[in-house]
């Protein structure tokens, strides 16, 4: 149990850095009116990855802590919402509504790119969801860090 927790740990913080990564590559990149496609792909990959690494985490809460992961063709949906709620006896909710909801943007965006082959890419959206990832970015490591600090109690209360 312990040595799973701190596994669990250590890919939460992998996880975590590359979130870090992705915001500070798009805090760099210009998003102008006149911003190239490029530095257009460039802010979308980034944003992708940005929520995929956010998901990587709760996935691997969802299994691990919770024991089970959402199914279905709306299970990103059922995840995200799901870790915002409190689960008695498991664990506190690790995110606020407010970081739910600012993920929920980046998720649907997340979804348009994977799917939206023949469509360009709009700066001035790129430039909005970046904002909003930079707004929640402080809220959302706070959070991760005390999921942090649960599972390290967790782990030490085990080895005592």
């Amino acid at each position: 149990m312990i040595a799973k927790l701190q596994r669990l740990r250590a890919e939460v913080a992998f996880d975590r850095a590359a979130l870090e990564r992705r915001a500070q590559e798009l805090a760099g990149l210009e998003l102008g009116p006149s911003a190239e496609a490029a530095v257009c792909a460039q802010a979308a990959v980034a944003l992708h990855h940005a929520y995929g690494s956010v998901e990587s985490i709760l996935l691997r809460v969802a299994r691990q802590i919770d024991g089970d992961v959402p199914g279905g063709g709306e299970w990103h949906q059922e995840l995200l919402h799901g870790m915002g709620l409190a689960v008695e006896g498991i664990r506190p909710a690790v995110l606020s509504r407010e970081s739910v909801a600012a993920l929920r943007e980046l998720l649907s965006f997340r979804h348009f790119f994977r799917h939206a082959y023949a469509v360009e890419l709009e700066a001035d959206r790129l430039s909005v969801l970046r904002g909003r990832l930079q707004a929640a970015l402080p809220r959302l490591l706070a959070e991760l860090g005390e999921l942090d600090r649960l599972l390290a109690d967790v782990a030490a209360r085990g080895n005592a």
